[in-house]
């Protein structure tokens, strides 16, 4: 059988009852930045796609985070007064 989703985390096997599918980033709380998500394929669109599958297969299903990309201030080093 032909994987449902092609990503290097989704796993598929098939048990004593049927096809397991899941997630493994999800399932071990994998946290991607949002560059690594998109360089994946793991997008908002697909991470709900596999979160469908899973209630459906599993009953539940955790798919992984995707922190947004801190928005850092520059620092302004003003020089020491010489006091």
């Amino acid at each position: 059988m032909e994987k449902l989703v092609k990503c290097e985390y989704w796993k598929e096997y098939l048990g004593l009852n049927g096809w397991v599918m899941f997630c493994s980033a999800g399932a071990y709380a994998k946290v991607f930045s949002r560059d690594e998500a998109e360089k994946i394929g793991c997008t908002d669109r697909q991470r709900t796609a596999c979160q469908k599958i899973m209630e459906s297969n599993l009953g539940f299903g955790v798919v992984p985070e995707v922190e947004e990309a801190e928005v850092k201030e520059a620092k302004e080093y003003l020089p020491k007064s010489n006091h």
